[in-house]
């Protein structure tokens, strides 16, 4: 019996054995280690504190030279990750040993050890591209508002830009909060920068059957894991500075509709064709205008207006609207209708067209000797029928702006209520050459502006092509005067504008022949 009981305990010694062996070394299933798989939760910052320990602010990360600050208080975490994470035992032979979740590292960076001085260098940096953001949203909010005035509510564009708008408002704030904190940091006498992290589940219910995973099995899950991850990730860059959100394609290029932004303050909302933007789209870059419109292969077509009733639309008028050959016509002031914006480009209409003319421009003379015949009774009858009047002259660069002036004054008429004079200004390279150059043509130009604002009280417009306001036209200029542009195409013109004229060959009921129609950029005229 004694033999038979030690050979029973031997057995049963012998099973236990190689169960525990089986248990600690046979591979842990697929379901066992999705049931170790989890998140972990982190919310890291860098805190910048004085000789006190005051804290002065966070930031989250160095980019080259620069903090990203990313909020605008100081005692909220300010990076929060979500990472995979995969519980590791602590003595994988040993049942029940507690253990750790593990997770993808997480660099630190170094300015932890930073000096005083070296805090302050970087903090003044941080200034220098703070003045940058300032600089940089203040021409873009003006840009907004431009927009924003010159739109309906009903076109496209006008909604992406206004949510742009409220996004730019709240990032002035903060810019303009952070440039608080950072010049009170650089009055402090010593500073010092403190990395604070916290880790916390994402589900902590899931923390339930982790002693069945061992060391090695787990950390090679985690490694599969991160692999995924990092996967995912960069299918998300479009480069090493921005940042994709949206559709893709089958090569992860940007493809459909997405947005895509760029620490440089470069922003774009719309289309997307394999990585380009193609399509309609929002774009805002620092120091370049506002671009809302179409674009094929990055490149930028310009905005289609939408034509409506409810738009402001007039016409410009001179001698040939009487005179063809021997031919003389009258117009019929009582019902001008535009029927037609032409034929040459195409153009976005809702509706049919046949809106009224609500303003009327007439060519009262050019050069020093040059006035029209017409002017005197145009200008009556158009005034007498209800439409804002205003009168233009035709620069010439023979003679001086003064004189110029002096033969428009005489010659063309401003009582209250018209609009406001214009000049146009349309000569081409080679004449602007022959006549004494750029210097020359714009001293008679202010010469002319000058006069006759002095003599009628009102700041006249310029009448010039788009080619010309990019190519000559100076920053005063631009500055000072509401500027008409001349541009025969289907897309708004680029610049800032109070007019545009987009067509020649329109059509007017009431007036024989083709006829310059144009638009004014707002509803409020």
């Amino acid at each position: 019996m004694r033999g038979r009981g030690r050979l029973i305990f031997s057995t049963v010694v012998a099973l236990l054995v190689i169960g525990y062996l089986t248990w600690v070394y046979y591979p842990a299933s697929e379901e066992e280690m999705k049931d170790s798989d989890t998140w972990v939760v982190t919310e890291t910052r860098y805190v910048v504190m004085d000789e006190a320990n005051n804290t002065l602010f966070a930031f989250r990360e160095v980019w080259g030279d620069t903090l990203l600050m990313g909020i605008v208080d100081e005692r909220a975490p300010l990076t929060r990750d979500t990472i995979p994470a995969q519980y590791i035992k602590k003595w994988d032979p040993l049942p029940y040993s507690g253990g750790a979740f593990a997770t993808l590292p997480y660099d630190t960076l170094k300015v932890v050890s930073m000096s005083t001085a070296e805090i302050k260098a970087l903090l003044k940096r941080q200034t220098e591209y703070l003045d940058w953001a300032k600089e940089v949203m203040a021409q873009q909010r003006a840009d907004i508002n431009y927009y924003l005035k010159t739109h309906m509510v009903t076109e496209f564009g006008f909604a992406v830009v206004e949510r742009y708008s409220r996004a730019l408002t709240q990032a002035t704030d903060s810019v303009l909060y952070a440039d608080s904190l950072v010049r009170r940091a650089l009055e402090a006498r010593e500073l010092c920068v403190v990395l604070e992290r916290d880790y916390s589940l994402a589900d902590p219910a899931t923390a339930r059957k982790y002693e069945r995973v061992g060391e090695e099995q787990a950390k090679s899950r985690l490694k599969e894991r991160a692999a995924k991850v990092e996967a995912n990730v960069m299918r998300s860059w479009v480069d090493t500075l921005g940042h994709y959100v949206g559709e893709r394609d089958s090569m992860a290029l940007p493809h459909g509709n997405g947005y895509f932004f760029n620490f440089n303050g470069d922003f774009y909302a719309g289309e997307w064709q394999h990585g380009k933007r193609t399509g309609v789209g929002f774009r805002v870059v620092p120091y370049k205008r506002l671009r809302m419109g179409e674009w094929r292969d990055d490149k930028f077509l310009g905005e289609r207006m939408l034509h409506t009733p409810e738009r402001i639309y007039g016409i410009d008028i001179s001698r040939y609207q009487h005179e063809q050959g021997r031919k003389r016509f009258k117009i019929d002031w009582s019902d001008l209708r535009i029927t037609s914006l032409g034929c040459a480009t195409k153009k976005e209409v809702r509706g049919v067209v046949d809106y009224p003319v609500k303003f009327v421009y007439i060519k009262a003379t050019e050069g020093v000797t040059i006035a029209n015949k017409y002017f005197a009774q145009d200008y009556a009858d158009s005034r007498k029928s209800g439409h804002r009047t205003g009168a233009y002259h035709f620069m010439s660069l023979k003679t001086t702006g003064t004189e110029q002036a002096q033969h428009f004054l005489k010659n063309a008429r401003y009582h209250k209520g018209d609009l406001p004079p214009v000049l146009d200004v349309e000569p081409s390279d080679h004449l602007i050459s022959q006549t004494g150059g750029e210097e020359k043509m714009f001293r008679n130009v202010r010469a002319w502006l000058q006069a006759v604002e002095k003599a009628w009280g009102v700041k006249p417009i310029l009448y010039v092509s788009q080619r010309f306001v990019k190519k000559y036209l100076p920053d005063d200029l631009k500055r000072d005067y509401d500027v008409w542009i001349a541009r025969y195409s289907e897309y708004r013109p680029d610049v800032t504008l109070v007019y545009w004229q987009l067509c020649q060959d329109g059509r007017v009921k009431g007036i024989q022949g083709p006829v310059d129609i144009n638009v004014f950029n707002g509803f409020d005229f």
